[in-house]
């Protein structure tokens, strides 16, 4: 009896731990995580939770390695995994007929697309800041041409940028430098989203995506 209550209680234990675990993480899961995202020069990303700040872009250069030589293919668990996927697929096929797989097949992408969308919804553009200035040192003619080609594709694709994730904190400029033989662009922007969200939509696009999967696989 002594040995059923000393295990009881390590699982109870565990099951309190897990459960406080859980309740953390979906706690922190509310606060938004930050991404700073710019360009001057090289790109740079940052992300920031909480008081947290993890720099990813320019990662540490690693030392080059000596390339072992060549050894003779052989069929990897990924290969195998795949043709067995692509035996499944083809049985599905069969079974389901073309029209029926195509069905399935449709009802994925419209799955997918559907979490995509509640992502972006969930997503929001803090800081959006775009400098690009053109170089027109060589034909002005020919650099005045492309500066009006560059503005209306910048601006357009800005202007639909911002028409899907409505900004406060934003500026746009094209600008062309006669004296200048070289583009240079400045760019910085700043996101954030809620982790909660990105959770949501995948436990949503996961259970839903089950009966076509299985249609399909």
């Amino acid at each position: 009896m002594i040995v059923l209550y000393v295990l009881g209680g390590v699982l109870g234990g565990l099951m309190a731990l897990v459960l406080a675990l859980l309740a953390l993480l979906l706690v922190v899961s509310l606060f938004p995580v930050q991404a700073s995202l710019a360009f001057r020069g090289e790109f740079s990303l940052e992300l920031r939770v909480l008081f947290l700040r993890i720099p990813l872009l320019p990662g540490r250069e690693e030392p080059e390695k000596d390339e072992p030589e060549p050894e003779a293919e052989q069929p990897r668990e990924g290969q195998e995994k795949k043709s067995s996927v692509g035996e499944r697929m083809k049985k599905a096929l069969k079974r389901e007929g073309l029209s029926g797989f195509l069905e399935a097949l449709g009802e994925l992408v419209r799955l997918a697309g559907g979490a995509s969308a509640g992502i972006l919804r969930g997503l929001r553009l803090k800081e959006f800041d775009l400098y690009l200035c053109l170089g027109g040192s060589g034909d002005a003619a020919q650099a005045a041409v492309l500066y009006g080609q560059v503005s209306g594709g910048v601006y357009s694709a800005c202007g639909a940028l911002f028409g899907l994730l409505p900004c406060k904190k934003k500026g746009v400029t094209v600008d062309l430098d006669y004296s200048a033989g070289e583009p240079q662009v400045d760019f910085s922007a700043r996101l954030s989203i809620r982790p909660v969200v990105i959770l949501w939509e995948g436990l949503k696009l996961f259970f839903k995506s089950l009966r076509p999967l299985k249609r399909i696989l």
